[in-house]
């Protein structure tokens, strides 16, 4: 079974199609969405109702839930629009985490951490033996989360942890302009760039230079 992981759209209704376009074409099983569909870009509206039509899986990030502190009324302050009413009750749908059950697979998606959609996970900050050990507390075999906008992965003996990154193309935000694909039997993944879906080599969490 192959997943289609994507995060951090921030209302960029744009690359949102053409990813979805390329997962499509790539025939993935399942589209998965780490979190932040809005805030930032110009669409937010028309991002989560593509995301409920093709019945994308996606949690709430810390985006989605300041758009929903902020209300029909509040102001984005990173310049994008208010959302809608309809697109702030289907931000308010969105679980903080979701679990992915196949071909005895068990996958747990989240946007910063399994315990903070406001934490930074990457090599700098979290261990492999601390990534080891989100995957044995969940009991999972597969770990997605966003957040960082930097595309990541990790390969243990407890199973697999990856970071997609962000699709967003919006000026000045910072976004690694990619999306992934894990092979949940194999548990390995593949990362590709937004605009031309071009394989994108990242390395694994311990290798140097990361």
């Amino acid at each position: 079974m192959k997943l289609g992981l994507i995060s951090d759209i921030h209302g960029d209704f744009q690359s949102l199609q053409q990813v979805w376009s390329r997962l499509v074409a790539a025939k993935v099983d399942r589209i998965v969405c780490a979190g932040d569909l809005v805030d930032h870009g110009p669409d937010p509206d028309r991002v989560v109702s593509f995301v409920m039509e093709q019945q994308i899986l996606a949690v709430r990030g810390n985006h989605d839930r300041w758009a929903l502190q902020r209300g029909p009324f509040g102001i984005d302050e990173f310049g994008g629009p208010t959302p809608s009413r309809a697109t702030l009750d289907e931000l308010e749908r969105l679980p903080p985490f979701a679990l992915i059950a196949e071909m005895s697979r068990v996958g747990v998606i989240v946007h910063g951490s399994p315990s903070s959609d406001m934490e930074f996970v990457n090599p700098h900050t979290h261990s492999a033996l601390v990534l080891e050990g989100y995957l044995s507390q969940l009991n999972a075999d597969l770990l997605v989360f966003g957040h960082t906008h930097k595309p990541a992965w990790y390969r243990g003996s407890k199973g697999l942890v990856v970071n997609p990154g962000s699709i967003a193309s919006i000026p000045n935000l910072e976004s690694s302009r990619s999306y992934a694909i894990v092979d949940l039997e194999a548990l390995s993944v593949t990362f590709y760039k937004v605009e031309t879906g071009e394989e994108v080599l990242v390395r694994s969490w311990c290798e140097p230079g990361d």
